[in-house]
């Protein structure tokens, strides 16, 4: 399973067992099926901070990000990208011997 299908897979579970919903599938459009509704939402928001860490600006929620599992999974993987800790470029041979 790759790391998209997991994350889907983790966040159905987040469904399932927090909200109390099943989505039978992860393009379903859960805003347009009556799935979530406002109220369901705000929750799902506060359990993605809770179970990934991180928080979210009101003005970086765009709705599309939300649609579907997919989506939800994909935005959850940029989120998390943003806060691995960055790493320093290598620094070539070449600098580091200009530098001696």
């Amino acid at each position: 399973m790759t790391d998209a299908r997991e994350l889907e897979a983790r966040i159905a579970r987040l469904f399932a067992e927090r909200l109390e919903v099943e989505v039978p599938s992860p393009d379903l459009d859960l805003f347009q099926t009556g799935v979530v509704d406002s109220l369901l939402f705000v929750k799902l928001l506060a359990i993605l901070e809770e179970q990934f860490g991180f928080r979210l600006a009101f003005d970086e929620l765009e709705i599309d990000d939300f649609r579907t599992l997919r989506d939800i999974a994909r935005f959850v993987a940029a989120k998390r990208r943003l806060l691995l800790p960055r790493v320093p470029a290598p620094r070539s041979d070449r600098a580091a011997a200009s530098e001696q």
